[in-house]
C-alpha cells in the first residue's frame, strides 16, 4: 500500500514539472522527508519491534496514512489551483500574446508608412537635388563653352596679332629692300649722270678741238692755195708740205691719245656699271629691266664712233690721214669689242644674258640673230628644251659678200 502511494507522489511529481505547473520546493522537501522518515522509521521499526507492538504501530501507520491522504487532497486541491492559475496564465499570456502581436503588426505597418513616407522625401529630396545639380552642370557647361569661346576669339586674335605682326616685319624688310634698291638706283643714276656729264664735258673739248683743228686745216688750205698762186720752187713747196704733213701728223697723234683716253675711260666706267648691275638684287623685274636701261644709256653715252669723228678735210692730200684714223678707231672698236667679248664668255649664263644687248650692238646684230643667242643662252640654262638651229645670214663687219648658215 505504501509502494502504491509513493508510486503515485512520484508520478505527480514526475507529471507536475511537464504540465508547466511549479509546485513548491517546500512542500516537496517535507513530504520527501517525512516520508523518507516514516519509511525509515517503519524499517527501524520492522527491524526492531515484536510482535506486541503491532496494533500500536498499526495505529500510528494508519494516522500517517490519513496524514499523507491529507496532505494528498490538499496537494490535489493544490494542482487544480495551479491548473486553474495556469489556464488563466495561458490565456493571458495569449490574450498578451495577441495584444503585442497586434501591436507589433500596428508597429511594423507604422514603421513600413514611415519608411515609405521617408523613402518619397528622400526620392523627392534626390530628384530635386539632381535637377539642381543639373541646372549647376548646365549653367557650368554654359560657362565652359563661353570661356571657350572666348580662348578661342583671345587665340584667334592672337595669331591675327602675330600674322600682322610678321607682315609688317615682312613688310619693313620689302621696304628696307625697295628703298636699298632706290638708293642704289639713284646712287647708279647719279654716277651716270656723273659720267655723261663727264663724256659731254669731252666731247665738248673735243669738239672744241676739232674745231680748232679746222680752223688750223682752213688757214693752212688757204695758205697752200696762196702758195700755189705764188712762185714757190718745187723744193721748197715740196719742204713746205711736208712740214704740214708732219705738224698734222702731230696732231693726228694728239687727237688719237685723246680718243684713245676718251674710249678707254668709257671702257672702265662701262665695265664698272655692268659690274653694279650683275650684283645679285633680290627683285628679279628689276634684273630683266635694268640692263635694258644700261645699254640704252650706253647706246647713248657711248654709241659707235662715227668715221667723222676723225677730221677729213676736203683737200685730196689728207686722204691718208682719214683712212689711218679710221683704222686707229676701228681698232679701239675691236679692244673695246675684245674686253666686253671676253667678258661675255667668261661670265656665268645668267650674267651673259645681260651681255647680248651690248654684244649685239657692238657687233651690229639683227634682231634675229640677237634671239637666236637669247635662245641658246636659255637652252643652255634650262635643263630640258631643244637646242635652237642658227638662221639668217652671216654679214661681214667691213667686206665681203654674206653667205647663209649651213
Amino acid at each position: 500500500m505504501f509502494a502504491k502511494l509513493k508510486k503515485k507522489i512520484a508520478e505527480e511529481a514526475a507529471t507536475a514539472p511537464r504540465s508547466g505547473v511549479r509546485i513548491p520546493r517546500t512542500i516537496s522537501k517535507e513530504s520527501i522527508t517525512s516520508v523518507g522518515a516514516d519509511s525509515g522509521d517503519d524499517f527501524a521499526s520492522d527491524g526492531s519491534s515484536s510482535r506486541d507492538d503491532l496494533p500500536s504501530q498499526l495505529l500510528r501507520r494508519n494516522d500517517q496514512i490519513r496524514k499523507l491522504e491529507a496532505k494528498l487532497s490538499d496537494y490535489a486541491e493544490q494542482l487544480r489551483i495551479m491548473q486553474k492559475t495556469k489556464e488563466k496564465l495561458e490565456i493571458a499570456l495569449e490574450k498578451h500574446q495577441d495584444s503585442s502581436i497586434k501591436k507589433l503588426q500596428d508597429q511594423n505597418e507604422s514603421y513600413q508608412a514611415n519608411r515609405a513616407k521617408m523613402a518619397e522625401g528622400m526620392a523627392l529630396a534626390l530628384e530635386k537635388k539632381d535637377q539642381e545639380w543639373m541646372e549647376k552642370m548646365a549653367n557650368v557647361e554654359k560657362e565652359k563653352a563661353a570661356l571657350s569661346a572666348q580662348l578661342q576669339e583671345i587665340m584667334e586674335q592672337s595669331v591675327a596679332l602675330f600674322q600682322k605682326r610678321d607682315d609688317l616685319d615682312e613688310l619693313e624688310g620689302y621696304q628696307q629692300q625697295e628703298l636699298a634698291k632706290v638708293k642704289h638706283m639713284v646712287r647708279t643714276c647719279g654716277v651716270v649722270s656723273l659720267n655723261v656729264q663727264h663724256f659731254l664735258k669731252i666731247a665738248a673739248v673735243t669738239e672744241e678741238d676739232k674745231g680748232r683743228l679746222l680752223v688750223d686745216l682752213q688757214k693752212k688750205v688757204t695758205s697752200l692755195e696762196r702758195r700755189l698762186q705764188g712762185n714757190l720752187s718745187q723744193d721748197e713747196h715740196l719742204q713746205e708740205l711736208l712740214q704740214e704733213k708732219s705738224s698734222l701728223e702731230q696732231n693726228l697723234e694728239e687727237t688719237r691719245a685723246e680718243l684713245l683716253a676718251v674710249r678707254t675711260n668709257h671702257a672702265g666706267t662701262v665695265s664698272s656699271l655692268e659690274a653694279q648691275k650683275l650684283k645679285p638684287e633680290p627683285d628679279a623685274e628689276g634684273k630683266e629691266k635694268l640692263p635694258e636701261n644700261r645699254t640704252e644709256k650706253q647706246e647713248r653715252v657711248c654709241p659707235d664712233p662715227p668715221p667723222a669723228s676723225t677730221p677729213s678735210p676736203p683737200v685730196s692730200n689728207t686722204t691718208v690721214t682719214n683712212t689711218s684714223d679710221l683704222n686707229d678707231s676701228r681698232e679701239i672698236n675691236f679692244e673695246y669689242l675684245k674686253h666686253v667679248v671676253l667678258k661675255f664668255m667668261s661670265s656665268r649664263e645668267a650674267e651673259a644674258y645681260q651681255l647680248i644687248r651690248a654684244v649685239s650692238v657692238l657687233l651690229n646684230f639683227t634682231r634675229e640673230e640677237e634671239d637666236m643667242l637669247k635662245q641658246t643662252l636659255e637652252y643652255k640654262m634650262s635643263w630640258f628644251g631643244s637646242k635652237p638651229s642658227p638662221k639668217g645670214t652671216i654679214r661681214p663687219s667691213i667686206s665681203g659678200t654674206s653667205t647663209h648658215w649651213s
